[in-house]
């Protein structure tokens, strides 16, 4: 890269290292100093180094539990380093594996062209698209593995239609695989990196909560939010219900008994297709006998590295994203030194000071999502932002009358959907790469998953979730 292409990054480097000798070294501000001081110090700077990426997250993250250790904020190295010892940075690990073995035996694609592939009229193409992605997403924890997946269908799809590149449908279809897609993972506990880590966080920071209880406060508005937003997808794109001129009717049976994604299941495939259907069970009969969801995860992944097995090997070890790994870890140690010294009570007095006094709790809400949302734009991982965001957002609104899950389900809601630059999410900057989608469509599209993504929330918030607290009360 040339050195302008290296300059956000350079700059952040400098930022960081003005903000964590500043806050080190520097005078009393605020009247914050000593450990305190120190650790606000650590987090800001790490802060910047995750949003401008001048080292890999890794990197980052190693340097900041090194800082808080270096610099007396806590007695031990153990002690800066215990977020590592959570449940979530092992779920992230054994989850991310679980989605390599279905996309080493070919599930997905198996599925999605049993289900996608039918030569129909675009706007019929485009539900059965919606659905597959759905479904799918029950089984396949992964936004991006899915996007991949379906690209080559849609193409094939589009080429069918006999459409350009450049097509309503294509459009639309890469919306669906880009914007939306992602947000199905919110559906199940185990839907992925940012449904596990609400789920986690929630689980150390709220209540203790199941995978049936995820499915059922989060399961309905994510689907609607799914569904309002294709619709309306559609109609923006207006795509046709008709059958294109020239569109190829019929399949050819000798191509399809040359794809090996139309054949029938495979070993392997029905083997992890088994798996993945036993983690399920579990996970639901677990919910009432208190299994640790963990536990069924780290089950199917064993079963799948054991020897005349081979789902999984050392290669797919190597190939998680640790950086995000290593992110949480590092955040979540961040968040326990934090808490020792008490650095989040000057959290909620800052609030206090932002947010009018005696303001109502809607526009108190209203006002931090905001917020949250424009620090979003800043991150390339929509689950990275959670988990900063969260302790944070969570603290600052503990003076109020709102209720914390409510808080941690919409606001998970919220940050998904605010997706306004190809880099804020890898699903869609696949699809912006890849499709015929610009900047200005993603920008549109965002806000307009966005606005349907409020609307679905302040529902569930005065509607449906207290109608779930009252189910499972009883």
């Amino acid at each position: 890269m040339s050195r302008r292409q290296h300059l956000p990054q350079l700059v952040g480097l400098g930022v960081a290292a003005v903000v964590l000798v500043g806050g080190t070294l520097g005078p009393p501000v605020g009247g914050v100093d000593g450990t305190v001081r120190t650790v606000l110090a650590v987090f800001a700077a790490t802060l910047v180094l995750w949003i401008t990426k001048p080292v890999p997250y890794a990197v980052s993250s190693v340097l900041c539990v090194a800082l808080l250790h270096a610099l007396g904020t806590v007695p031990t190295f153990a002690d800066a380093a215990s977020g590592f010892a959570s449940t979530l940075v092992f779920f992230f690990v054994v989850l991310l594996l679980v989605g390599r073995s279905v996309a080493n035996v070919d599930l997905d694609d198996w599925v999605a062209a049993r289900l996608v592939a039918a030569r129909d009229t675009p706007r019929r193409s485009v539900r059965r698209l919606s659905v597959m992605v759905l479904l799918l997403a029950f089984v396949l924890p992964s936004g991006l593995a899915r996007g991949v997946t379906f690209m080559p269908i849609i193409d094939r799809i589009n080429a069918s239609f006999g459409a350009p590149a450049d097509s309503q449908f294509r459009r639309l279809a890469y919306y669906v695989i880009g914007h939306l897609n992602p947000v199905a993972s919110l559906a199940l506990m185990t839907g992925g990196s940012m449904a596990v880590a609400t789920a986690e966080l929630v689980n150390a920071s709220v209540r203790p909560l199941t995978w049936v209880e995820w499915a059922l406060y989060m399961a309905p508005p994510t689907v609607l939010l799914f569904a309002c937003c294709t619709v309306l997808g559609a109609l923006y794109y207006n795509v046709s219900g008709e059958v294109p001129t020239g569109a190829s009717t019929g399949t050819d049976a000798d191509s399809e008994a040359d794809d090996p994604t139309l054949r029938a299941l495979g070993r392997d495939q029905r083997l992890v297709l088994g798996g993945l259907g036993g983690a399920i069970v579990m996970w639901v009969v677990g919910s009432f006998v208190g299994i640790p969801t963990l536990v069924p995860a780290v089950l199917i992944v064993v079963l799948f590295s054991l020897p005349g097995v081979g789902v999984l090997d050392a290669s797919d070890v190597r190939a998680i994203n640790w950086g995000i790994v290593f992110l949480v870890g590092a955040m979540l140690s961040l968040l326990d030194v934090m808490r020792t010294v008490g650095a989040f009570d000057l959290v909620v007095e800052a609030f206090g000071v932002v947010v009018p006094p005696g303001a109502p709790d809607a526009v108190v809400v209203a006002a931090v999502f905001a917020v949250a949302v424009l620090v979003r734009g800043t991150f390339s991982s929509v689950s990275a932002s959670f988990v900063v965001l969260f302790p944070v957002v969570l603290e600052g609104l503990s003076t109020t009358g709102v209720t914390p899950l409510y808080v941690s389900f919409g606001l998970t809601t919220i940050l998904m959907a605010a997706t306004f630059l190809p880099f804020n999410n890898p699903a869609v900057l696949v699809a912006y790469d890849r499709g015929p989608l610009d900047a200005t469509d993603v920008f549109r599209l965002g806000l307009l998953t966005l606005a349907v993504a409020v609307v679905v929330v302040v529902l569930s918030w005065t509607v449906y979730w207290p109608f779930v607290d009252s189910v499972v009360t009883i």
